[in-house]
């Protein structure tokens, strides 16, 4: 069955006994067993590899889904519109390298999914999140990411570094550490053989024999380009887990641009 890759978390267990600021919800940790993968085939990194990323818990009534996203200027972060769906607060964390501690928490209410988001393909899955009164800059953990030009091309074999938290199988345990994996793109033809409904605003990155990819709470999260250091896509969904046969499907960022630029001024 084909998955959105965000991180449903249905059981909430073990409050952490510190909030990142004073207000915000406390982090939790979470049974395993109910929820799906992430990062998968990747290995630990910092909070210093990868400033940019944040982690994002949205409440949609009594449930929190867990997704990532990128920091693309100090009021704006970038995900994906299917994290949004339905969402009513989204609490964004920033700067940290464990999920269940650290970093800067900010709780925000301000969010726009793109208004051409077709859940049936996830055609336009891009969002942008505000934070009114800015994300805390720091530099060596918490930095905006460069966003692709309008007029970008992303050749097949790029390679791609997509960073996230979770757990590290299909249906193994979570990770609390940020992990990181690389994958090169693939042709857009060669993708159709798995997604027959993919469209000019979607791209595909795999590995043939699969073993690499993203998952199931990487949703949002940022793909960069390794040898620019730019962010080239966003994760969006696929069939399993580093299935073979079945590669990750993001978002071009070039593709969305203008409409990023529109909503964020970036």
């Amino acid at each position: 069955m084909e998955k959105s890759f965000f991180l449903p978390l249905f059981l909430l267990f073990c409050l952490i006994a510190e909030d990142v600021v004073s207000g915000a919800p406390k982090r939790r940790t979470y049974d395993s067993k109910n929820i799906d993968n992430r990062i998968v085939g990747g290995y630990n990194i910092t909070i210093q590899d990868v400033p940019y990323q944040v982690l994002l818990y949205v409440q949609k009534g009594d449930m929190i889904e867990q997704c990532g996203g990128s920091i693309i200027s100090q009021t704006y972060v970038l995900t994906a519109a299917h994290c949004l769906t339905g969402a009513s607060i989204v609490y964004v964390i920033a700067g940290t390298t464990e999920a269940d501690s650290g970093g800067y928490e900010y709780t925000t209410e301000l969010f726009t999914p793109h208004p051409l988001y077709n859940s049936a393909n996830s055609d336009y899955d891009v969002a942008l999140i505000n934070i009114r009164d800015g994300i805390k800059l720091v530099g060596s953990s918490t930095k905006t990411v460069k966003l692709a030009d309008a007029d970008s091309t992303i050749a097949p074999g790029t390679k791609l570094l997509v960073t996230g938290w979770g757990l590290t199988k299909e249906n193994g345990s979570v990770s609390n550490n940020l992990m990181a994996v690389q994958v090169p793109t693939i042709s857009n033809e060669e993708c159709r053989k798995a997604y027959n409904t993919l469209t000019t605003r979607q791209f595909c990155a795999a590995v043939p024999e699969g073993g690499k990819d993203s998952c199931q709470g990487d949703s949002g999260g940022p793909a960069v380009a390794t040898d620019s250091g730019v962010q080239v896509g966003i994760v969006s969904f696929g069939e399993g887990c580093a299935r073979p046969g079945y590669p990750g499907v993001y978002i071009e960022v070039a593709k969305v641009r203008s409409w990023i630029e529109m909503n964020a001024g970036v």
